[in-house]
């Protein structure tokens, strides 16, 4: 990855006029259903985004990255704590998942213009990480420009955060840093964590080292941006996907989820390793990074599980929303 200067190239929101609107106005409408109720679903209690204002904003917030025509409610979960107590950081680490990325790890310094303006990659904070990681070994592969092109993962919280704020009143600008991770299949296989000083490690140590640093008056807050299983024929298993496979899916990634919400790493990969994560659970790389970045301090709260099961492909991908303090 060049780092010696800002890319003057931006990258462009390629889902913009088919996932949710082109046009601003109408992008930010779009986005406003999603947050008239909890979870965007009739019946629940209108949010009072001033009476937990007083309380600081969960630090990190779990978002599915599902296309947002399939689930707005998923999303208005995922971001509701930042709608009660407003999401005010100077800086978020986005951390998705790299689909057509080939390294684990994968940084990048270009800005990022949405239907709802340009957000500006934070540049001095991203070189901060870079050298943080090569105190402790040679430098990491950390830059793979293509797979940031059209990457969805961080797309799709991105213009969901600018449209947040714009929604909650906050016009002071923010920057970002986008963090792809791969799915981690060497260490799936053996049902074994990262080895101690593997790059997940040094990774995670940099970031710790960003969130306790960032400057007098700076705070910075992070999305996790991940998706759960893809099963059924669609995703080239041999199988039809029906409600027992559906109900077995659950019970699965209930287990899972509690490793994370132990912070236990080992467990969390011996579960993946019972049968290679044949689900395509898609989180893996980002959710070791959290894990080795807060520890058992992360607390995570989950506070929605959906699955959108498509009938003429018997097929399904799950998602869920969730926070930690």
């Amino acid at each position: 990855m060049s780092t010696s200067q800002r890319n003057p190239l931006l990258l462009s929101a390629r889902c913009a006029g088919v996932c949710y609107p082109r046009q601003a106005d109408a992008c930010l409408e779009y986005f406003r259903s999603f947050f008239a109720h909890p979870g965007g679903e009739e019946g629940l209690a209108p949010w009072e985004p001033d009476a937990e204002a007083s309380l600081p904003a969960p630090r990190l917030i779990v978002t599915p990255h599902i296309d947002f025509r399939v689930s707005g409610r998923a999303y208005g979960h995922a971001f509701a704590p930042w709608v009660r107590r407003p999401a005010e950081a100077d800086c978020y680490v986005i951390v998705g998942v790299g689909h057509r990325a080939g390294l684990p790890w994968s940084l990048d310094g270009r800005d990022y213009a949405t239907p709802l303006g340009t957000i500006p990659t934070a540049v001095p904070e991203l070189l901060g990480i870079v050298a943080h990681t090569q105190q402790s070994g040679p430098p990491l592969p950390l830059g793979e420009a293509a797979a940031h092109v059209g990457e969805h993962s961080i797309e799709f919280p991105l213009v969901l955060l600018q449209a947040l704020r714009k929604l909650r009143g906050i016009d002071r600008p923010f920057s970002f840093i986008p963090v792809l991770c791969g799915g981690m299949f060497p260490e799936v296989a053996a049902g074994l964590p990262p080895a101690p000083g593997s790059s997940a490690d040094r990774l995670a140590d940099a970031l710790r080292h960003l969130l306790g640093t960032l400057g007098p008056g700076r705070k910075v807050q992070v999305i996790v941006s991940i998706d759960g299983c893809h099963i059924g024929p669609r995703f080239d298993h041999a199988y039809r996907v029906g409600p027992g496979r559906l109900r077995a899916c659950a019970a699965w990634e209930e287990e899972l989820w509690q490793t994370v919400e132990q912070g236990d790493l080992a467990a969390f990969f011996a579960h993946l390793g019972k049968d290679r994560n044949a689900r395509y659970f898609d989180g893996v790389g980002a959710l070791t990074l959290m894990m080795k970045v807060f520890g058992p301090g992360l607390r995570l709260r989950r506070t929605h599980y959906e699955q959108w099961h498509t009938e003429a492909d018997a097929s399904a991908v799950t998602f869920t929303s969730g926070w930690a303090e």
